[in-house]
């Protein structure tokens, strides 16, 4: 992407308040690329610091002149739970990513984000053009492999760009740019109760934020004990997928460096 981007297609950016999302800003106001729309799909179930560090990345954007992320939730025509959290109590199931798909993913954060590009004027006028919208996604050069999978209507609308694959950032990389720009560094931005967590991070979860883990804990359970279990023989056996987060045990925090953070 280069700063004479702007001046053809309007610019989308998905923020996750991670790492990576937060260095594509960095990035992007280094360069002198400025986004129309910048938007946050908040699930309901993020970490605690995630959401503390809205605050502090809000106060940068006003300060580097750049728009304001608004915040987007899914909302279901008709049920009545409102977070990811909720949705997955209510079915006695797991995130659908526990089960090898990423229906989570697709309903909570790509669905949430979509009414706000739509309404955006510039978006409108674009389309409204025959051109396209840059849809741009922060996947680290480490994740050179990893893109969005568009379909239908959408390959019609947006160009999907990467810009930290174009720069050639990886994670640690990332992670001094915002150090350098006198922001704090994030925490990985993920639900307290993803099935993507490392077991490092479990435990971790487990040490600093107790009453979530156990609120995790009561959703394998319910799943384990629900509608959609199959028994042992069940291929997901729980958050961890082959493995259920309850049976993993306790260990000491000086033995997390120790431990095989492998997942």
């Amino acid at each position: 992407m280069t700063a004479t981007a702007k001046q053809d297609q309007p610019i989308c950016v998905c923020l996750g308040l991670g790492v990576d999302s937060v260095a594509m800003l960095v990035g992007m106001e280094q360069r002198g690329i400025r986004p129309d729309l910048i938007t946050f799909a908040d699930t309901g179930g993020e970490k605690p610091a995630t959401y503390l560090y809205a605050p502090i990345l809000r106060q940068w954007l006003r300060d580097v002149d750049f728009p304001q992320f608004q915040t987007c939730r899914y909302v279901p025509p008709i049920a009545t739970y409102r977070t990811l959290y909720e949705n997955c109590e209510r079915h006695e199931t797991i995130p659908s990513l526990a089960f090898g798909r990423k229906a989570c993913s697709l309903k909570w954060k790509r669905d949430a984000q979509e009414p706000l590009r739509k309404r955006l004027p510039e978006n409108v006028q674009a389309w409204s053009a025959g051109r396209k919208v840059i849809k741009c996604i922060g996947f680290d050069a480490t994740e050179r492999r990893r893109t969005y999978a568009a379909v239908g209507k959408e390959l019609d609308e947006y160009d999907y760009s990467y810009p930290l694959q174009d720069w050639g950032w990886t994670r640690d990389h990332c992670k001094r740019v915002i150090a350098d720009a006198g922001l704090p560094v994030p925490v990985k931005s993920a639900c307290f109760f993803c099935p993507a967590m490392k077991k490092a991070e479990i435990h971790e979860l487990r040490r600093t934020d107790p009453d979530l883990y156990e609120k995790a804990i009561a959703l394998e359970t319910g799943y384990r004990e629900g509608k959609h279990w199959r028994g042992d023989a069940a291929t997901t056996q729980g958050l961890g997928r082959r493995f259920a987060w309850a049976t993993l045990p306790v260990i000491q925090d000086r033995q997390l460096t120790l431990f095989d953070c492998g997942g």
